[in-house]
This record gives C-alpha cells, sequence and structure tokens, in this order.
C-alpha cells in the first residue's frame, strides 16, 4: 500500500459505437494478506490503482479530501492511482483481504466514483463480484505479490477484468465490452445463468442459450474464470445466498430454493462445507 504519487486516471471514456471498452488491465501485484495497523500511521498514495477484497475485519480508507470509505467482510474497495489516503483498521481483528495492484485505461466514470462504489450495487451485484474473487487461485507463498508462471499472471488478469468489466457495467448505463470474444461468451454466460440460479442449470444448457458447444463453453470457464464450470456456478449460488442470509429478509427453504439448491437439507450441507457453519449460525 506504499509508494509515491503518480498520474491520473483517464480525462474521458473510451467507446466503441456508443458502449464503453474494457481493456484488460496490466496486473502488477496479487497477494492474500493479514494486514497490521501500522498501515495507517502515514498518509501515502502510490502509481497503480489498487483493490482490496475484505475476506475477514473491517477496514476503512480514509482520504486526505477527508473522506472515509469502510468495507467489511465480503466487501471490495477500489483505490485509484495517486491518491493519498491512510489505512484505517478497527473492531480488534487483524484484516484479511486480497490486495491487487494494476494498471487500468477504463472509463472516467469509473476512476470518479467513490472507493465504496461496488456496496452500491444490487446485492446479487455485490454476490457476484464476491464469487469471482473467491475463485482467484493466487500463487501461494509470495510475499513479493508475483506470480508462479506466466499462465498464472495470465489467468488472473483475465478474472480481474471480468470483475472490473462488471463494475462498469454497473456504473454505467450503456453496456461494456471486451475485444475478446471468449471474455465476451463469458460475461453473457455469467448473466445468464445469475438470472436464472434459481433453475436446473447445466453446462450443455448455457452452451445451448450462447449458441456454443459444451466443449467451447468449458474450455472458455477455465481460460476466463480459472475453474470449471459446475465449480463456478456452485460458487455464485452460495455467495447469492450468504447474502441473502446477511440482509435476514427471507426464510431460509426460501433461500434454498432461489439459489437452486432446492432442498434445505442439502443446502445447508454444502453452506457448512464452503463457509465452516450452517446457515442457520451465519448470522
Amino acid at each position: 500500500m506504499k509508494g509515491a504519487v503518480s498520474a491520473s486516471p483517464p480525462d474521458a471514456d473510451p467507446h466503441v459505437n456508443g458502449s464503453p471498452v474494457c481493456e484488460l488491465p496490466e496486473l502488477l501485484f496479487a497477494r492474500r494478506v493479514c494486514y497490521a495497523p501500522c498501515y495507517s500511521r502515514k498518509w501515502h498514495a502510490i502509481r497503480e490503482n489498487q483493490i482490496f477484497h475484505i475476506f475477514r475485519g473491517r477496514v476503512m480508507l480514509e482520504l486526505e479530501s477527508g473522506e472515509c470509505c469502510e468495507g467489511t467482510s465480503g466487501d471490495t474497495l477500489f483505490l485509484p492511482a495517486g491518491v493519498r489516503h491512510r489505512d484505517r483498521f478497527s473492531g480488534g481483528e487483524v484484516p484479511e483481504l486480497l490486495h491487487m495492484r494494476f494498471l487500468w485505461k477504463g472509463p472516467a466514470s469509473f476512476f470518479a466514483a467513490p472507493p465504496d462504489f461496488i456496496r452500491r450495487f444490487p446485492a446479487a451485484v455485490r454476490a457476484d463480484i464476491a464469487a469471482q474473487f473467491h475463485l482467484l487461485h493466487l500463487p501461494q507463498d509470495r510475499m513479493d505479490g508475483g506470480f508462479d508462471t506466466p499462465s498464472q499472471k495470465s489467468r488472473i488478469t483475465l478474472q480481474l477484468g471480468v470483475i472490473l468489466m462488471t463494475c462498469v457495467e454497473n456504473l454505467s448505463p450503456l453496456p461494456a465490452r471486451f475485444h475478446d470474444r471468449g471474455e465476451l461468451r463469458f460475461s453473457e454466460a455469467l448473466r445468464f445463468m445469475d438470472d436464472r440460479l434459481e433453475c436446473r442449470l447445466t453446462l450443455e444448457s448455457v452452451a445451448s442459450h450462447l449458441r456454443v458447444s459444451p466443449r467451447t463453453l468449458s474450455r472458455t470457464f477455465r481460460r476466463c474464470g480459472g475453474v470449471s464450470f459446475h465449480r463456478w456456478l456452485l460458487a455464485r449460488r452460495l455467495e447469492r445466498a450468504r447474502v441473502l442470509l446477511e440482509e435476514g429478509e427471507v426464510p431460509l427453504a426460501e433461500i434454498a430454493l432461489s439459489t437452486g439448491f432446492g432442498d434445505p437439507g442439502h443446502f445447508g450441507k454444502v453452506f457448512k462445507k464452503h463457509f465452516g457453519v450452517t446457515p442457520g449460525k451465519f448470522c
């Protein structure tokens, strides 16, 4: 989180045929870390954009402008390059988070948004973004935030690109687009699945909707998502269920049905295996 102040974000939104174009970011650093309060002692800024996805604990970004943006478990905070800030940690629990640094020529509307803009997205969108972070396979035991192989860096870059595109789509009234056909297919598959999580979704049914072969779609998920179609679907269902549980407005049986698990008993077993507690004890 330390470094020197750098250049400003882009001045204008890039467009193609009226729709903002999301170019892939240049990923420089990605690490799952536990941060100590020492980072809150000094004002600092770095040359790259930063994303903080919080797995555990509470984090607050105090900006030099006086604005404070707080996030808790499951939240994501974004900080543009060159923004002076201090990192505040509270609650006595050492926060565990995913810290990513990257360069990106994204739309100006993205860089102008407050660091906690993702918290204002609909619950389903927040759940989808959180699920994508949970599916990232980061390098093990790399304190420098580097990558073990070029292919590993490429895969994580693609996943970050999908997350950024999801953010842009929900900030802008115009649909964002990728240059790469595989990335666009991946995004369309996720959107189709998210709208039908309560249904019986299969690799074949989603491939049929996209008019591609199941083999092509399976490869798309491996390349852009880093995991299989079925694992991605399960993660999105569980993350949607987690958000509904936290909101506390939907009965447990209805959550099981609306996220595609059907039987509450089966849902409880899968949920506990993934999160370590039963749905009834989660909140």
